[in-house]
């Protein structure tokens, strides 16, 4: 099973904001057992992500849409989605309660002084497409939302990091996606040259095909480090044992 990120917003592609979504994603799905087929940035423009949208439906189990459900002009995310899936676009009766639940809440606790008004605004921050299952943020006003077009499950969420996060670990987590099973990584750091190992580390993948071997040079520090994973502890650590014994081996340089 696979999965893309395609995360939305013109402030991240002009480096204004920081991307921290898909960094966390990323480690997310790797601990669930997913394989990310890519991850991209998109700007805030509604035929870009419907291209993008309908380009891998169909080609991907899981497909994340993060970003742009805000109240603002530039927010197209919503529309975007639901035009790419053929679908109209709704106000969810669900996402305004939790509105009106969390500013009671707030309001009770003194963390607003007046209860806010359902306005234009609001009503697209609770816009959804038709037939979407609502997805309750925990830990914020603007709800994410999934659908399933072409055999692709579409998970719409807001790009606030901590409503991301919230929505992802109580909605996503264990009810969409589900542990497939363990993933064993280990690293060994070498005084080595890339190049005098690149043959072995060739051959060790052809011979233990369920361990995936990752060399990443740090060349500040004359350093190399080495990554294996698999499901596999056993086979990890004997990859890592033969490129040591092996990189040992070699005269120095």
């Amino acid at each position: 099973m696979s999965s893309i990120i395609l995360t939305v917003g013109s402030e991240i592609l002009s480096g204004h904001v920081l991307d921290t979504n898909t960094h966390w994603l990323l480690g997310r799905l790797f601990l669930l057992g997913e394989d990310v087929a890519a991850a991209m940035v998109l700007p805030d423009d509604a035929d870009r992500i419907v291209q993008r949208v309908a380009e891998f439906s169909g080609a991907v189990d899981f497909l994340f849409v993060c970003g742009g459900l805000g109240a603002t002009p530039d927010d197209v995310t919503a529309a975007a989605v639901a035009r790419a899936t053929g679908r109209s676009l709704e106000v969810s009766g669900e996402a305004l309660a939790h509105r009106e639940e969390l500013a009671n809440f707030l309001l009770e606790k003194g963390f607003i002084k007046a209860t806010m008004e359902i306005n234009d605004a609001t009503k697209k921050m609770a816009m959804v497409a038709e037939g979407a299952v609502v997805l309750e943020n925990g830990a914020g006003f603007c709800p994410g939302w999934t659908v399933e077009f072409n055999g692709t499950r579409i998970f719409v969420l807001p790009g606030v990091p901590q409503e991301l996060k919230t929505i992802f670990t109580d909605r996503i987590e264990g009810t969409y996606i589900k542990q497939k099973g363990d993933r064993y990584t280990e690293e060994i750091v070498l005084s080595e040259v890339e190049a005098r190992i690149a043959h072995l580390l060739a051959k060790l993948g052809e011979d233990f095909p369920g361990v995936s071997i990752g060399s990443y040079p740090t060349y500040g520090a004359k350093t190399l480090v080495i990554r294996a994973m698999g499901q596999h502890p056993d086979d990890v650590k004997r990859v890592l044992a033969e490129i040591k014994q092996y990189a040992e081996s070699l005269p120095e340089i």
